[in-house]
């Protein structure tokens, strides 16, 4: 369980620490396979905490080891035909989640869906946040690695605090379908205990 309340501590901390940022959204996740894999999120739904391809600028990214921020001049609107936040929306940033000197191995991805300019700042104390996550998604990336996509998204529901009864709702099964998962969870979290302890991510004011 140690793993799993370092992820509910976490999720809480990287969610105060990102009221410095304008945004509306955020998703921390670890890379596999060319697909990042959501560990926590502002939002408790399925869509944000499924695995999901790096899209372009998240690769770039990742390969040149910096924040990218996208601020389009374009007003945001409802697209017609579907709908990809991180393609539609005005403001979005990307921030390898990385220790110094090493290669990344987590992205941090927030936006605005109204108008704004991430400044310089706003980048820096992006980057900032990208390494300090680093231990915490170094010390996850193993043991949720090894787990299903349905494991994995019960493990996030749990650090928000849900119960038994409210996980097996939000995946839409029945409560011993949603124990047996939290069972896997736990068994893989305990698996291997954290090896870095996580640092307190630091709130700034500029």
């Amino acid at each position: 369980m140690g793993q799993l309340l370092q992820l509910t501590e976490t999720r809480r901390q990287l969610g105060l620490a990102l009221e410095v940022l304008c945004h509306d959204r955020w998703v921390l996740g670890f890379l596999r396979g060319g697909s990042m894999q959501p560990i926590a999120a502002s939002e408790v739904t399925r869509r944000l905490l499924r695995s999901r391809p790096l899209l372009p600028l998240a690769r770039r990214a990742l390969f040149e080891q910096r924040p990218i921020a996208v601020n389009s001049l374009l007003p945001y609107a409802d697209p017609a035909d579907g709908f990809d936040w991180e393609l539609d929306w005005p403001a979005i940033i990307y921030a390898p989640v990385a220790a110094e000197h090493q290669r990344p191995t987590g992205l941090l991805v927030l936006g605005c869906r109204s108008d704004h300019w991430y400044t310089d700042d706003d980048v820096l104390y992006a980057a900032t946040l990208g390494a300090t996550l680093a231990p915490f998604v170094a010390a996850l990336r193993g043991p949720l690695g090894r787990m299903t996509e349905a494991e994995s998204e019960v493990a996030q529901l749990l650090a928000t605090g849900m119960s038994v009864s409210e996980v097996a709702q939000a995946i839409r099964t029945d409560e011993s379908r949603a124990r047996a998962l939290i069972e896997a969870v736990n068994r893989k979290l305990e698996q291997r205990g954290a090896k870095a302890a996580v640092r307190r991510i630091p709130v700034c004011v500029w």
